[in-house]
Formats: structure tokens, sequence, C-alpha cells
């Protein structure tokens, strides 16, 4: 499993030999050609959160632009990603798949609200 500390701008690595940060709750996230579920998760700012997300087909990627993040979710029964997440700043921050699954790729979006 990848995991990856993400910080809504700016994206500051953890250091070296630091301990993770506990996240605040986990949210699953399911990806299937050609969707996210839940597809919009909605977070208070300052929350820190672990996005697991697993596939139930083939190989997906996971990407959000502004902060930094692109990791690969294995194929079905290839285990999960995971993400810890720091809603750092209020806005909309879109998440795509970033690895070309088929016809319905670029429809395969979501959204992080965080207020």
């Amino acid at each position: 499993a990848v995991i990856v500390l993400a910080v809504l701008l700016p994206v500051v690595p953890p250091a070296a030999g630091a301990d993770a940060e506990e996240p605040d709750r986990v949210i699953r996230i399911v990806a299937e050609r050609f969707s996210f579920v839940p597809s919009q998760i909605k977070l208070k700012q300052g929350e820190v959160v672990e996005l697991r997300i697993r596939s139930l087909d083939t190989n997906h990627g996971f990407r959000i632009r502004e902060a930094g993040v692109n990791v690969v979710v294995p194929k079905r029964g290839g285990g999960e990603a995971r993400i810890l997440f720091r809603a750092q700043r209020k806005g909309r921050f879109p998440f795509e798949c970033s690895k070309a699954c088929g016809a319905g790729h670029t429809i395969m979006r979501g959204s992080i609200v965080v207020r």
C-alpha cells in the first residue's frame, strides 16, 4: 500500500522519520470504470483524513493536482492506495483518474469540498 501525505497548499513532505499523523477519520473510496464512489467528499477545514481507495476492476490512478497527489490504485484484489490528507484551506479540490482505463476515463472525476 502506498501512503502519501497530502496537504492542500503548500505541500510539505513529512520529515524523515516523523511519526505519521493520526487521521480524524477514514474515508473509503471505490474506483470502478468510470467513477469514484463517493465522488464528492466533504471535509471541515483543518480535518485530517485517510483516504483508502480500492478498485473493483482494473488499475486506476487517483490525482489531486492542487495537493501534488498522484497514486496508482491497484487492480481488484491488489490492495488499496492510502493517502493521508489534511484539509488546510477552504475550497473545492477536484480529483481524477490519472491512468487511462478505457473509453470513459475522462469522466472519472470527483471533488473534495473543504468548508
